[in-house]
């Protein structure tokens, strides 16, 4: 059962597009006897005559789709040499790409892209084809590519849906009679509705299908998630709401991407792949062109659509709340009428576009101090309001890790933390909500036996090493919010200097003997282990052990920014375990508890399973 908001998104959108085909319906068709509108027709009426699916009459009747429109203004008009008008300029692919973005089914969008294929196919491999066309549509043949070859014939051959293809363009080509009589264009308004909400039933992004949620469904990120805090609260019984979650519906250890850091993991998360695929692999990166440090805090980098735009496009009313603004500016893109926000900036940001309505009013509190663990409270508390007053139907929430950078699971300020925490899941789950739960990373001490902070300064030690300027060191950790982990983090991306590339291989050697380093690899391996995008590698990556950080320079860090707590931050390999927790059983538990998750499969376990 689809919910409410896409039912009425679906009807919207048809209807919008029957507007489009009926506004410009009337004119006329390229030379022929009959309209727009009378062919468009006429196709799906021969379709629906020879008893074809649903989806072959509604690409009959829409296969001429991107002429209609706004966008085939755009597309380049086809002038024949007598100065005549035929014709917009790919308006099959025009029409596919539109359809494919409403949600059809790949079906009815294949055969809408194919119908110019499709005569260039019968030209070629059917006698008398050619013949039978009209003046007009061979005239169009020879601007479309002209007749296929023999390959592209066999490769058409081998397409499921040839024959569908097929028929369409014959609907196509005989749908050009002035004399007769189809039914009206609302006569198929229902049929394209029933198909539509099928085919919006689930999302396909990153080769990965999602299934569209059928209730109140919410996946909170609780950043710093290392599952020491969970063990700790289960066995002294102040996590109630999340010790019945893990007995009573599914939970596991899943592991986080790499880096082990924010803005990568939360990215994985909303688009189901790791940073191979997305493009955002830290916080902060270098731009190798003008050598300054670029902290990622919008889209910029973004490589791929997001699961959450995409629900928001077929109809789901989504809401992205987020404790930090740079994950608002990433979260946010391609958002369709979603709600999005940040605690952060609470003041200044709206409720939605069709309101003046800030935040801090709907909440009726201020903007909480960014460095407290109100933060992360106000977006618990604001989801839950947005589910109690029936604003959105999917929800992420994402907080921010300031607890867990400065106190230990079993501190008075964590415990307290984390019990006000389950008691907002609690909430979310009285309002009937399907609750998924993970962590962008875990976290651990990085002090020595003394409580000092144990970084290896790894810039200083290549620079005592090789020669000062031979390397900079870059820690993707590092983003506005650095008080609490002063830019110590288990893993940093190294840029050789030109004139030490030949010393790379040396250097990965040498940084391997260093005491507290885990790992050091060279951009190629690093790439291919940790399913990084390499062409946004550094020369090689370092990694620190779970109980030590790595630094730049000295210099360059401030250790007082800690304010006297002990270290505590992420980033490596060690810091890659975080629970994984669903409100409800899974549907097929031997499955699951042989499957080896990842944090950003939450959006698969809560949709699918």
């Amino acid at each position: 059962m689809a919910l409410p908001s896409v039912e009425e998104h679906t009807r919207a959108t048809i209807r919008e597009l029957f507007s489009f085909i009926l506004a410009q319906g009337h004119t006329e068709y390229l030379g022929e006897s009959v309209s727009q509108l009378q062919h468009s027709l006429q196709s799906a009426l021969q379709a629906q005559q020879d008893n074809c699916d649903d989806e072959t009459v509604l690409a009959a009747l829409m296969h001429d789709v991107g002429r209609f429109i706004p966008a085939a203004d755009k597309m380049p008009k086809l002038i024949a040499p007598d100065g005549s008008y035929i014709g917009r300029a790919s308006h099959d692919i025009l029409g596919e790409r539109y359809l494919r973005q409403l949600g059809f089914s790949e079906k009815v969008c294949q055969l809408v892209g194919s119908h110019v294929t499709a005569k260039r196919y019968l030209c070629a491999a059917e006698n008398g084809y050619w013949e039978s066309l009209s003046l007009s549509s061979k005239r169009t043949l020879e601007y479309q590519g002209g007749r296929f070859t023999p390959e592209q014939v066999k490769e058409a051959e081998n397409n499921p849906w040839l024959q569908e293809k097929l028929a369409v363009r014959r609907y196509d080509d005989l749908a050009k009679n002035p004399d007769a009589v189809t039914p009206p264009l609302e006569a198929y308004q229902e049929m394209a509705y029933k198909c539509l909400l099928e085919s919006r039933s689930s999302i396909n992004l990153n080769s990965r299908t999602y299934a569209l949620p059928t209730k109140p469904t919410v996946v909170v990120c609780i950043d710093g998630f290392d599952p020491s805090y969970l063990r700790h609260g289960i066995s002294t019984g102040t996590l109630p709401h999340l010790a019945s979650l893990m007995e009573k519906g599914f939970s596991t250890t899943a592991k986080s991407a790499m880096p082990s850091i924010t803005n990568p993991n939360n990215v994985s998360i909303v688009t189901g792949v790791p940073p191979s695929v997305h493009g955002i692999a830290g916080n902060t990166v270098l731009d190798r062109a003008t050598g300054e440090e670029v902290s990622i805090s919008d889209a910029t980098h973004l490589r791929t659509e997001t699961i959450l735009s995409l629900l928001s496009r077929h109809g789901v009313r989504v809401a992205a709340v987020t404790a930090k603004e740079k994950l608002r500016q990433i979260l946010g893109h391609q958002l369709h009428g979603a709600i999005c926000f940040s605690a952060q900036k609470a003041k200044s940001c709206k409720l939605s576009q069709e309101t003046d309505l800030d935040i801090e009013t709907w909440m009726g509190r201020a903007t909480p101090d960014q460095y407290s663990p109100d933060l992360s409270l106000f977006v618990m508390d604001a989801g839950v309001k947005l589910l109690g007053e029936n604003r959105a139907d999917f929800l992420y929430l994402t907080l921010s890790d300031w607890v867990q950078h400065k106190y230990a699971p079993g501190e008075k300020e964590a415990d307290t933390f984390m019990t006000q925490l389950d008691a907002s899941i609690g909430r979310l789950l009285e309002l009937g909500a399907r609750v998924a739960i993970t962590g962008d990373h875990g976290m651990a001490s990085k002090t020595k036996p003394d409580g000092t902070p144990n970084v290896v300064y790894l810039q200083d030690e290549l620079e005592a090493r090789f020669g000062k300027g031979s390397a900079r060191v870059i820690c993707p950790i590092a983003d506005p919010l650095v008080k609490h982990h002063g830019s110590f983090g288990a893993f940093v991306r190294v840029y050789v200097s030109s004139e030490y590339k030949e010393s790379i291989s040396e250097m990965i050697k040498y940084c391997a003997t260093l005491e507290h380093v885990d790992v050091s690899l060279s951009a190629t391996d690093a790439a291919e282990r940790f399913e990084l995008p390499l062409d946004l590698e550094g020369d090689f990556v370092v990694t620190s052990g779970r109980d030590s950080v790595i630094g730049s320079c000295r210099k360059d860090h401030d250790i007082g920014s800690l304010g006297g707590l002990r270290l505590r931050s992420h980033g490596g390999i060690a810091e890659q375990d975080v629970p994984l927790i669903l409100s409800c059983p899974v549907q097929d538990g031997a499955a699951a508890a042989e499957r080896k998750w990842r944090n950003f499969d939450v959006f698969d376990l809560v949709l699918n399973w």
